[in-house]
Protein backbone atom coordinates (compact mmCIF):
# COMPACT_ATOMS: atom_id res chain seq x y z
CA UNK A 1 0.00 0.00 0.00
CA UNK A 2 1.42 3.62 -1.11
CA UNK A 3 2.21 6.20 1.59
CA UNK A 4 -0.63 8.32 0.56
CA UNK A 5 -3.37 5.59 0.45
CA UNK A 6 -2.63 4.28 3.96
CA UNK A 7 -2.13 8.27 5.28
CA UNK A 8 -6.15 8.59 3.57
CA UNK A 9 -7.45 5.30 5.14
CA UNK A 10 -6.20 6.15 9.00
CA UNK A 11 -7.75 9.43 8.62
CA UNK A 12 -10.73 8.32 7.64
CA UNK A 13 -10.87 6.01 10.28
CA UNK A 14 -9.98 8.96 13.10
CA UNK A 15 -12.35 10.83 11.76
CA UNK A 16 -15.11 8.17 11.73
CA UNK A 17 -14.25 8.00 15.32
CA UNK A 18 -14.77 11.37 16.19
CA UNK A 19 -10.96 11.84 17.18
CA UNK A 20 -8.95 14.73 16.04
CA UNK A 21 -5.34 14.51 14.88
CA UNK A 22 -4.04 16.56 17.88
CA UNK A 23 -5.93 13.83 20.58
CA UNK A 24 -4.68 11.22 18.51
CA UNK A 25 -1.15 12.26 18.26
CA UNK A 26 -1.47 12.71 22.08
CA UNK A 27 -2.69 9.09 22.64
CA UNK A 28 0.27 7.89 20.72
CA UNK A 29 2.64 9.77 21.96
CA UNK A 30 3.65 11.38 18.47
CA UNK A 31 3.75 14.99 17.49
CA UNK A 32 0.74 16.42 15.87
CA UNK A 33 3.46 17.61 13.28
CA UNK A 34 4.55 13.96 12.76
CA UNK A 35 0.84 12.46 13.10
CA UNK A 36 -0.06 15.16 9.89
CA UNK A 37 2.81 13.71 7.55
CA UNK A 38 1.83 9.96 7.65
CA UNK A 39 -1.90 11.17 7.40
CA UNK A 40 -0.90 13.00 3.97
CA UNK A 41 1.19 10.67 3.13
CA UNK A 42 4.79 11.88 3.15
CA UNK A 43 5.62 9.31 5.49
CA UNK A 44 5.10 5.66 6.30
CA UNK A 45 4.21 5.09 10.37
CA UNK A 46 7.07 2.76 11.89
CA UNK A 47 5.28 -0.85 13.13
CA UNK A 48 5.39 0.39 16.40
CA UNK A 49 3.35 3.97 15.93
CA UNK A 50 0.98 2.09 13.42
CA UNK A 51 0.16 -0.81 16.06
CA UNK A 52 -0.59 2.06 18.52
CA UNK A 53 -2.69 3.69 16.04
CA UNK A 54 -4.86 0.75 15.49
CA UNK A 55 -5.13 -0.10 19.56
CA UNK A 56 -6.44 3.60 20.03
CA UNK A 57 -8.73 3.68 17.08
CA UNK A 58 -9.97 0.22 17.04
CA UNK A 59 -9.53 -1.47 14.22
CA UNK A 60 -8.07 -4.70 13.19
CA UNK A 61 -4.63 -4.75 11.32
CA UNK A 62 -5.70 -7.26 9.08
CA UNK A 63 -8.99 -5.58 7.79
CA UNK A 64 -7.08 -2.70 7.25
CA UNK A 65 -5.38 -3.87 4.71
CA UNK A 66 -7.89 -5.97 3.52
CA UNK A 67 -6.02 -9.31 3.13
CA UNK A 68 -7.18 -12.57 1.94
CA UNK A 69 -4.52 -14.62 0.76
CA UNK A 70 -6.61 -17.32 -0.14
CA UNK A 71 -9.19 -15.38 -2.66
CA UNK A 72 -5.76 -13.63 -3.76
CA UNK A 73 -4.17 -17.49 -4.98
CA UNK A 74 -7.29 -18.32 -6.06
CA UNK A 75 -8.22 -15.32 -8.45
CA UNK A 76 -4.24 -15.42 -9.41
CA UNK A 77 -4.67 -19.29 -10.77
CA UNK A 78 -7.74 -18.14 -12.49
CA UNK A 79 -6.22 -15.50 -13.93
CA UNK A 80 -2.97 -17.52 -15.24
CA UNK A 81 -5.81 -20.41 -16.33
CA UNK A 82 -7.90 -17.91 -18.52
CA UNK A 83 -4.25 -16.23 -20.30
CA UNK A 84 -3.18 -20.24 -21.11
CA UNK A 85 -5.93 -20.04 -23.43
CA UNK A 86 -5.53 -16.75 -25.19
CA UNK A 87 -3.96 -15.90 -28.53
CA UNK A 88 -0.67 -14.09 -29.69
CA UNK A 89 -3.01 -10.77 -30.02
CA UNK A 90 -5.32 -10.95 -26.73
CA UNK A 91 -1.83 -12.05 -24.86
CA UNK A 92 -0.35 -8.82 -25.97
CA UNK A 93 -3.03 -7.20 -24.99
CA UNK A 94 -3.34 -8.27 -21.18
CA UNK A 95 0.42 -7.54 -20.98
CA UNK A 96 -0.25 -3.77 -22.28
CA UNK A 97 -2.77 -4.10 -19.65
CA UNK A 98 -0.84 -5.10 -16.91
CA UNK A 99 2.01 -2.87 -17.70
CA UNK A 100 -0.21 0.28 -17.47
CA UNK A 101 -1.67 -0.92 -14.01
CA UNK A 102 2.00 -1.66 -12.59
CA UNK A 103 2.98 2.18 -13.75
CA UNK A 104 0.14 3.35 -12.10
CA UNK A 105 0.91 2.01 -8.48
Amino acid sequence: MDKVLLGKKLKQIRISRGISQEQLSEMIYLSPRQMSIIETGNSYPSLDTFIRIAEKLEFDINDFFNVNIKNQDETRQKVIEQIKTLDKKHLNLVSDIISAIEKNQ
